[in-house]
C-alpha cells in the first residue's frame, strides 16, 4: 500500500489535519490544497495516484476543480469527498467524466482502501 500519492483537497483545516495524520499512519504519502484552485496547482505539480476532493469549498468548488482536471488529465482519479447525500446534474456529469468514487465524511480507511484497490 506504499508509495501511493494521495492529494486530499479540503477547506475544513481540522479534517485536512485528521485525515492527513490518518492516510500517512497507513503508509500513503499525502499533499494537501485549500480548494479547488489550489488542488489544481498541486495536481499539475504532483501528479498524484488519487485525489480526495471535497465539494463544498470556497474560491473553487470540488466540481469546477474535478471537471478542470479531467479536461487536462483525463486518468486522474478523483474520488469526491462530502457530508452531504449527492444525487444532482453535477454529480452524474461527473460520473460521466470517470469519477473515481464517492466517500461520505467522515469515511473510514477501509472504504478507501476498498476503492484503492478495486482498480
Amino acid at each position: 500500500m506504499s508509495n501511493i500519492l494521495i492529494l486530499l483537497v479540503d477547506d475544513d483545516t481540522q479534517f485536512l489535519e485528521a485525515t492527513e495524520y490518518m492516510l500517512k499512519y497507513e503508509n500513503y504519502e499525502v499533499i494537501t490544497a485549500k480548494n479547488g484552485e489550489e488542488s489544481i496547482k498541486k495536481y499539475n505539480e504532483s501528479r498524484p495516484d488519487i485525489v480526495l476532493m471535497d465539494l463544498k469549498m470556497p474560491i473553487m468548488n470540488g466540481y469546477d476543480a474535478f471537471f478542470k482536471i479531467k479536461k487536462d488529465n483525463p486518468d486522474a482519479k478523483i474520488i469526491f469527498t462530502s457530508a452531504y447525500t449527492i444525487n444532482n446534474e453535477e454529480f452524474k456529469k461527473a460520473e460521466n467524466f470517470g469519477l473515481f468514487g464517492l466517500l461520505t465524511k467522515p469515511f473510514d480507511l477501509n472504504e478507501l482502501n476498498d476503492i484503492i484497490t478495486k482498480n
